[in-house]
C-alpha cells in the first residue's frame, strides 16, 4: 500500500521500436498513452514518437546514466504516492543496457509492481537471425575502452555464445582482431537492425574481418557482434540425413527440386555431409 492508503502506482517497463517505428506493439501504445509520467533518456526522442503515434505527450522526465541516482527517489515516490510511471529508453527494451535497472531495482526493494511491456532488443534479434548457437549466450554489453585485449581474452574463452555491442568506428577493428586470435571462430556482425540498411555479415572471423577491411569509409549505424562459444559442437541431430533425405522426396515440394538443389538444400541442415549426400543423390539419379 501507499503511504496514503491508496493503491501503489505501476511501474511499466516499455519497449519500444529500434527502427522501424512499425514494430510499436499495440500494448506499449496504450500503455503510454494512459500513464501521466515517462521516463526517458532523452525527452526530445521521447516525444517525437508521441508525436508520431498522434497522442498528447505526458510528463517527460529525463532519466539517463548521468542524472539516474537523483532522478529515481522521486520517481519510486511518485510510484509509491499511487502514479503510474512508464520507462523507456532511447530505442528497443528498457533495463537491458541502460539506466532502467536501476529503477527497476528500486522500484523491487520498495514492493512496488513493475510490469513489462515486451517490444524489440537487439542483442536478441542479433542473436536470433545469427545462425550461432542461441540454446546458451552470455550478452556482454560494449567492451571497455581500456583493457579491450584482455577482456575480449576471456571473451572468446566462454562456451557460450557471446553477444557483444560495438561502436562503428571500431567494429572493423575489433574483427580484425577476433581474426588474428581465432580465425576460423564463426561470426555474425549485425548491422542497423529492422533498419532500411539493415545487414548481417556473417561467416569465419577472418572471413567476416577481410569483407569489412575491404569496404570503403567506416561503417556506420548500431552495430551488434555475435560470436560462437570456444569449442563449438554441432547441434544433435533429431535424424540422420538419409532419412530426411527419404522425407524429402516424398514431401512434394522437395520432390519437385532438382538433383543439385536437393544436395544444395540438405548440405545447408547437414554441414560437412555434402560429398556424401552428392554421392548418394547422383547414384539415385543415375541408376
Amino acid at each position: 500500500m501507499s503511504p496514503t492508503g491508496a493503491s501503489p502506482g505501476t511501474l511499466w517497463l516499455v519497449g519500444t521500436p529500434i527502427g522501424n517505428r512499425g514494430d510499436l506493439a499495440p500494448r506499449a501504445r496504450e500503455v503510454l498513452g494512459r500513464v501521466g509520467v515517462v521516463a526517458c533518456e532523452d525527452t526530445r526522442t521521447c516525444r517525437a514518437l508521441f508525436s508520431w503515434m498522434g497522442l498528447p505527450a505526458p510528463e517527460l522526465v529525463a532519466y539517463h546514466d548521468h542524472n539516474a541516482e537523483a532522478v529515481a527517489p522521486g520517481l519510486v515516490a511518485r510510484l509509491a504516492a499511487g502514479e503510474d510511471v512508464a520507462v523507456v529508453s532511447e530505442a528497443g527494451m528498457p533495463a537491458i543496457q541502460d539506466p532502467g535497472y536501476r529503477l527497476v531495482v528500486a522500484a523491487r526493494r520498495a514492493g512496488l509492481p513493475v510490469v513489462p511491456v515486451p517490444g524489440p532488443s537487439a542483442p536478441l534479434l542479433a542473436l536470433a537471425a545469427s545462425g550461432l548457437p542461441t540454446d546458451r549466450f552470455a550478452f556482454l554489453g560494449f567492451a571497455p575502452r581500456k583493457g579491450r585485449e584482455a577482456w575480449w581474452a576471456e571473451a572468446l574463452a566462454r562456451s557460450e555464445t557471446v553477444v557483444v555491442f560495438e561502436a562503428p568506428t571500431r567494429v572493423a577493428a575489433t574483427l580484425a582482431a577476433i581474426a588474428d586470435a581465432e580465425p576460423g571462430r564463426r561470426v555474425c556482425l549485425a548491422r542497423e537492425i529492422t533498419k532500411l540498411h539493415e545487414e548481417f555479415v556473417g561467416g569465419a572471423a577472418r572471413e567476416v574481418a577481410d569483407e569489412l577491411a575491404a569496404r570503403a569509409g567506416r561503417l556506420r549505424g548500431e552495430c551488434v557482434i555475435v560470436v560462437a562459444g570456444a569449442g563449438e559442437e554441432p547441434a544433435p541431430r533429431a535424424r540422420p540425413w538419409p532419412e530426411a533425405l527419404r522425407a524429402l522426396r516424398a514431401d512434394r515440394s522437395g520432390g519437385a527440386l532438382s538433383p543439385r538443389a536437393l544436395v544444395d538444400v540438405l548440405a545447408c541442415v547437414y554441414p560437412g555431409e555434402r560429398n556424401a549426400i552428392y554421392r548418394v543423390v547422383h547414384e539415385e539419379v543415375e541408376g
